[in-house]
């Protein structure tokens, strides 16, 4: 093997680590929010600090904001999810 193939596999390696890094790392995200550690979304503009609904174990009340928060959270797990998808086709394709 010539130096030029074995630093073309340490690249690809590379890749692959990171690729599963990410994945692993939305997959976590997603765990977490879907377990009762997950407490509240919080918001940061221009350094304020925006509290939305908490959750956690306890029952939320049916409120716009616990509304617009599930749909976030929501709309958060399915782009995850697809990025998911494509990280691990590009896994696939190294």
């Amino acid at each position: 093997m010539d130096i030029k193939t074995l630093e073309y596999m340490e690249q690809r390696a590379k890749r692959g680590r990171e690729l599963v890094n990410e994945i692993n790392a939305l997959k976590n995200n997603i765990i977490t929010l879907k377990s009762a550690a997950f407490k509240c979304i919080d918001i940061n503009i221009n350094s304020a600090e925006l509290r939305l609904t908490g959750w956690g174990a306890k029952q939320v009340p049916n409120t716009v904001s616990a509304r617009v928060e599930a749909c976030m959270l929501n709309v958060y797990i399915d782009e995850a999810n697809e990025e998911i998808k494509r990280l691990e086709q590009e896994l696939a394709e190294l």
